[in-house]
């Protein structure tokens, strides 16, 4: 890697903001189909520090393994990915094989990893270095001017104080949560409606879910047969009313712990972050008995304030985002590098366009309807991707019956919308997400209406003193998820529980049910109402990227 900058103004024809895999991705796939191109990446960080442990789900292994090829990579540095796995609790519950789960009982079929963000991260970008980018680090970007089709200019400052003014004709915004260029320019909302917050830390220690101190010695446990695959690969859900709690396991052994909650719902009690998480998984008797005789990971314990957040806009002419500096909207289903995705590989493709060709001023009046189009149709994927599926979603989280539904509802959907085109149809899908084509009102309003009425059936049970009355004992046979017909069959089992679940509903009208009996587990008194605004972005130190 260059660290060293000659004295008059380098000129480029992207430079990246941001070194970590949304940057260093866009700079490989830029290398890769335009090898001419003189790419520079500016990263701050000397070294990647540990981040926040993070599942792939289909799409975002699919970009890793067949657009970036990294497949050998994430099979010896990162621990392959047993899919989903979720865990309910409520008074008759004492431990994990009391509790009701939902998840698949056989090994996944696709792709799927846990990843230690580290090393991917560095990985990333030592493989942009290797194929063709320049790479300043440690350095930052104090200053960008953007002109548009006249060029753009940039000061970099590096780690001897230096500063260096670049000129380039493309910036890409990398910089995760610290959004640089949508902060520049105000184009950054809060998503005031969906308050959340999240705590994370890491563990030694964890019991593994697998062995014998939570499935003994007897291999005939019925516990232990009812599932074929890892459950301990699995990312964990531990779920109550108004918060859930993630298990990821690490390929250095550590386990990545993280709460988030419903600022409106819940709110942990104690001082700091890490006695704020502390408490909330004591309370919790899944959760209690995993971390029996763990320990967290010194000066590892990180905290956002506000989590979800949209950005004005996405590309314009000379300049781009790309993974979180494209806004976020919940960690819930992992989607976080899809978006990472999904953002790089389009804009990668707008970028590609642009630079392809003469520079005439009816090109540019070409590309710049391209980039209002993408805009409206990648604003339309965000706004209704969360109105659709992450909206008052915490409402349902605790109970089995609701968030059973809602998991095969969305998951299968997902497939149908997003999964099996890019993989059984056209690599180029990858770059059109969910609701980014016109007319995609037709899957839109079903999807909002059916989580919108779990929604109001969860809230009915809480308010019977029902909600969570199957959180003991139950385990569904699901056999899991593949690019053919078992989202199909995924499908129909949801419609089936919705179904089941408005009946029950109805009937309660009905014959008014008795109340399962105790508490809500885990559920803090409701706090006082805070604007989304007024919490802080960042409340602990975090590296920058998705």
């Amino acid at each position: 890697m260059n660290d060293s900058s000659p004295s008059i103004e380098p000129s480029y024809d992207v430079v990246v903001i941001g070194g970590a895999i949304s940057g260093a991705s866009t700079a490989v796939l830029l290398r890769r189909r335009m090898p001419d191109l003189k790419v520079l990446v500016v990263e701050k960080s000397e070294a990647f520090d540990w981040k926040v442990g993070e599942s792939t789900v289909e799409i975002s292994a699919y970009f890793l393994t067949r657009e970036l090829k990294l497949y050998d990579h994430l099979s010896r540095e990162q621990l392959p990915k047993q899919a989903f796995r979720y865990w309910f609790n409520n008074e008759k519950v004492s431990c994990l094989r009391e509790a009701s789960e939902t998840g698949p009982t056989q090994l996944a079929r696709t792709p799927s990893f846990q990843i230690d963000r580290q090393k991917l991260d560095e990985h990333v970008l030592g493989l942009a270095a290797k194929e063709g980018s320049e790479v300043w680090r440690p350095a930052k970007v104090v200053d960008v001017a953007l002109n548009g089709d006249a060029g753009n200019s940039l000061v970099v400052e590096k780690a001897d104080g230096t500063r260096a003014t670049v000129r380039c004709t493309w910036v890409v915004d990398a910089t995760g949560r610290q959004a640089m260029l949508a902060r520049k320019r105000g184009g950054v909302t809060p998503v005031e409606s969906h308050p959340t917050s999240a705590i994370w830390v890491r563990y030694t220690g964890v019991k593994d879910m697998d062995g014998t101190e939570v499935l003994y010695k007897d291999s005939s446990d019925p516990f232990h047969r009812a599932v074929l695959t890892s459950r301990r690969l699995a990312t964990n859900h531990f779920t109550g009313w108004g918060y859930w709690i993630w298990f990821i396991p690490l390929q250095g052994g550590e386990t990545s712990v993280g709460l988030v909650w419903d600022t409106r719902l819940v709110q942990p009690e104690g001082a700091t972050p890490l006695e704020k998480i502390t408490r909330f998984l004591d309370a919790n008797p899944l959760t209690k008995e995993l971390l029996t005789h763990a320990t967290p990971a010194p000066g590892d314990c990180r905290m956002y304030g506000n989590l979800p957040y949209f950005v004005d806009s996405y590309i314009g002419p000379g300049w781009t985002c790309v993974g979180d500096a494209g806004g976020f909207i919940d960690p819930f289903y992992s989607p976080g590098l899809d978006q990472m995705a999904f953002s790089v590989y389009s804009r990668v493709g707008l970028i590609q366009r642009a630079l392809s060709g003469a520079r005439t001023d009816e090109k540019a009046a070409e590309m710049a309807k391209e980039y209002e189009l993408h805009n409206k149709r990648y604003t339309r994927f965000m706004t209704y991707f969360y109105e659709a599926i992450f909206r008052d979603k915490y409402h349902v989280m605790g109970d089995y019956d609701t968030m059973t539904t809602a998991f095969l509802m969305d998951t299968s959907l997902y497939y149908l919308a997003a999964i099996i085109p890019v993989y059984r149809w056209s690599p180029e899908r990858l770059g059109i997400p969910p609701y980014y084509q016109d007319g995609s009102e037709i899957a839109f309003y079903p999807m909002r209406f059916y989580n919108r009425r779990l929604v109001a059936i969860a809230k009915r049970k809480r308010a019977l003193g029902i909600y969570g009355n199957h959180n003991a004992g139950r385990r569904p046979g699901l056999v899991g998820f593949s690019v053919r017909s078992a989202a199909w069959v995924m499908l129909g089992h949801g419609l089936a529980r919705w179904a089941k679940a408005e009946l029950a509903n109805a009937w309660s009208y009905v014959v008014k049910p008795s109340p399962i009996g105790g508490p809500v587990p885990n559920l803090p008194p409701k706090p006082p109402r805070v604007p989304a605004a007024a919490l802080p972005l960042r409340e602990a130190a975090s590296a920058d990227g998705t």
